[in-house]
């Protein structure tokens, strides 16, 4: 059974989030590049994953995302439905159908949980912007947030900094997870506006920001700034001695890196 998610009206305005936003030549060769790095979708990936459904995300100018749901299946609430959802925004090198087999933790524990490939990536339609990546997912938790009782957001490297962008906007959120984004953009010629640590709320107790200090794509530079001033403002911190790149770290430390990420997210429930 294939899900098609709707963009709220009220968020679907004729607006060109496709504009580039950090040098016109400078931004579509980075995402040129970045893409480049992306596997191809392969539907195999997740083949005779029980509980996983073919998803798709309509966004308010009209692109069609691509992604997958990962149908809670146990610890539901007390009438049986969903206790909430998860959503992952991933990194710029990631497609869905590789991510997904790594959330069902999150379905075990009663969590809708869903990813999309970014606008220009894998199977959606759009082009590669990130201004245009951070307002799909305004639209996306805005729309889960209609069907949901609580919102869990995870977000690892490029994606870390949308949900960033996404929690500086004012969404409804119970927790999230920022997993190696980078402090800021703007040292790259990008607008000030969307650098991740100029959203951080005053409050951020509701955050768990990860940094890792063998991180072979960022280094301590680039994630140091958004973890310290995290904590000044009440989260929940990780500088893990032998982390890496998410999803690239030795197996039985990428399995212990999982496990404080579910934590955190899951803390009420286990």
């Amino acid at each position: 059974m294939a899900i098609v998610i709707l963009a709220l009206s009220s968020q679907a305005q004729a607006v060109d989030r496709e504009a580039t936003v950090c040098g016109v030549i400078k931004e579509r060769f980075c995402f040129w590049q970045w893409s480049r790095m992306a596997p191809s979708p392969d539907p195999a990936r997740v083949a005779g994953l029980e509980h996983v459904e073919v998803t798709t995300f309509v966004t308010g100018d009209n692109k069609r995302l691509a992604g997958y749901r990962y149908a809670a299946y146990d610890n539901l609430s007390e009438k049986g439905k969903p206790r909430g959802y998860v959503l992952m925004a991933m990194g710029n090198a990631m497609v869905a159908d590789m991510m997904i087999q790594h959330l069902g933790d999150f379905a075990a524990a009663g969590f809708d949980t869903y990813v999309f490939d970014y606008r220009g990536y894998g199977n959606s339609q759009g082009r590669r912007r990130i201004n245009a990546i951070i307002e799909d997912y305004k639209e996306i938790v805005a729309a889960l947030n209609e069907r949901y009782p609580s919102a869990r957001l995870y977000g690892t490297s490029l994606g870390g900094a949308v949900m960033m962008n996404v929690i500086g906007s004012g969404v409804d959120f119970d927790r999230a997870v920022i997993d190696a984004s980078p402090s800021r953009f703007s040292p790259f010629g990008c607008p000030r506006r969307i650098d991740p640590v100029e959203h951080l709320p005053d409050d951020a107790s509701r955050l768990l920001v990860i940094t890792g200090q063998q991180d072979s794509v960022l280094n301590a530079g680039m994630t140091r700034e958004l973890r310290v001033e995290a904590e000044k403002r009440g989260a929940t911190v990780i500088d893990g001695e032998s982390y890496d790149h998410p999803f690239m770290d030795r197996s039985e430390v990428h399995r212990e890196r999982m496990e404080r990420i579910e934590r955190f997210l899951l803390a009420e429930l286990l």
